[in-house]
């Protein structure tokens, strides 16, 4: 979805991982300083837009390439992190522990079965994600920004000519996406967790990309198909069980990945020789 908002602006989001990571480790930082897990949500949105900022700054302002700039984003995110580890916590492996996000029971919905499990008992983050994927929608397809958005992306200079400015336009969408990437690893870190370990976004940025490649950039496409990732995930979780070596296990993911961007290439082929 973060990729989606960013992609209609012309910017390819391939900083995904970097966002993340950001994100992962400021949520920490926020939690760790001022004793509140929210704090540490509100800390890795503004962490994860600033750290996009900078990519949005090479790729609108400079014109970089705008792959050896998302990896490279990546690749500094990675290293600014193990750096900012031993500086504050004296170890690059795991931070300290912080306040976690606490779940919520919604008060009907919990005492069926069945819906219990798939609709309550889910930290806070996890039910404003579900809102800004609608709000996501409404925007891109339904408002007046949303046509800015994407015509920013296919002819900025059609909307130069009406007196819009379609650099502006790339660098919030940029932000916004670094911002809701940062939230996706502030996730990992204080709901799923509640500390900063080293690789623990462990390569989701760049299924989120693949995600959002499937899902012809629509939000809400993304959502259906991360919710089928994320049951590879319990899947490879609950496969721990049986004499597999985990290694296989830990493949199934990524390998859907793979599998998933054949479909990909194959579709943009035939559609590619639909327009020749």
């Amino acid at each position: 979805m973060a990729g989606a908002i960013s992609e209609f602006s012309g910017i390819v989001a391939l900083g995904l991982e970097g966002f993340m990571t950001i994100g992962a480790f400021a949520g920490v930082l926020g939690a760790y300083y001022f004793g509140s897990a929210w704090i540490g949500v509100l800390t890795a949105a503004a962490a994860g837009a600033l750290y996009a900022l900078i990519f949005g700054v090479f790729c609108v302002r400079y014109q970089s390439n705008q792959v050896v700039a998302g990896v490279g984003m990546n690749i500094i995110a990675e290293g600014l992190v193990s750096v900012l580890m031993i500086g504050i916590f004296g170890s690059k492996g795991k931070s300290a522990m912080v306040a976690s996000l606490s779940t919520i029971q919604i008060p009907v919905i919990k005492e069926i079965p069945v819906l219990n499990v798939l609709l309550s008992g889910y930290s806070g983050l996890a039910y404003l994600l579900a809102a800004v994927t609608v709000i996501s929608w409404i925007v891109i397809y339904r408002m007046p920004i949303g046509i800015r958005l994407r015509a920013a992306g296919i002819n900025d200079r059609v909307v130069d000519s009406l007196g819009l400015r379609s650099d502006l336009i790339k660098y919030v969408s940029v932000m916004v996406c670094g911002g809701l990437s940062a939230l996706g690893g502030a996730f990992l870190s204080l709901s799923q967790l509640n500390f900063y370990s080293k690789d623990m976004v462990a390569g989701r940025g760049y299924i989120a990309l693949a995600i959002f490649v499937f899902a012809k950039k629509n939000p809400v496409y993304c959502v259906w198909i991360s919710i089928l990732f994320g049951l590879t995930e319990t899947i490879q979780l609950r496969m721990q069980a049986f004499p597999i070596p985990t290694q296989f296990l830990s493949m199934i993911p990524y390998l859907c990945t793979l599998i998933m961007l054949l479909f990909a290439a194959k579709d943009f082929k035939t559609q590619r020789k639909e327009h020749a």
